[in-house]
């Protein structure tokens, strides 16, 4: 779990989840809570539901820009019997390329939902209406 909540600090320095947080989604969603363990320690996660819900997902630094990302993208994708979709905070401009990249389109937008920052939802294309990130 230390490892979790190291990584999760790096991402996200200012709104880190709690280890609380992260004990409940692992007791909500014991079998699509998937670590990427790798012989260099564990180098990232991704939550993600049965409706295809990204939770949070993250990499840690070291391991950023190696496909580690994109190797728990596929496999949540893979999992979830609907494809993903996710909120990103609409000036997360890398985040927002690297969802891109995995196929990705814009269904929406929350104004607000970050507090300081508005939510894009991005939505793996399968067909379903969307618009261009």
């Amino acid at each position: 779990m230390n490892a979790i909540l190291e990584i999760e600090a790096q991402a996200f320095p200012k709104t880190a989840y709690s280890k609380s947080t992260f004990l409940n989604y692992a007791g909500r969603f014991p079998d699509s809570f998937f670590v990427l363990d790798t012989n260099e320690g564990i180098a990232g996660y991704i939550i993600i539901d049965l409706e295809g819900h990204i939770h949070s997902t993250a990499v840690k630094p070291a391991f950023r820009r190696k496909g580690f990302g994109t190797k728990l993208f596929t496999h949540a994708a893979a999992w979830a019997p609907k494809g993903p979709w996710l909120e990103v905070r609409s000036r997360n401009s890398g985040a927002i390329a690297f969802y891109r990249a995995m196929g990705m389109t814009l269904l929406g937008k929350i104004p607000g939902y970050y507090g300081d920052d508005d939510a894009l939802i991005l939505i793996l294309d399968q067909g379903k209406e969307s618009h261009e990130i």
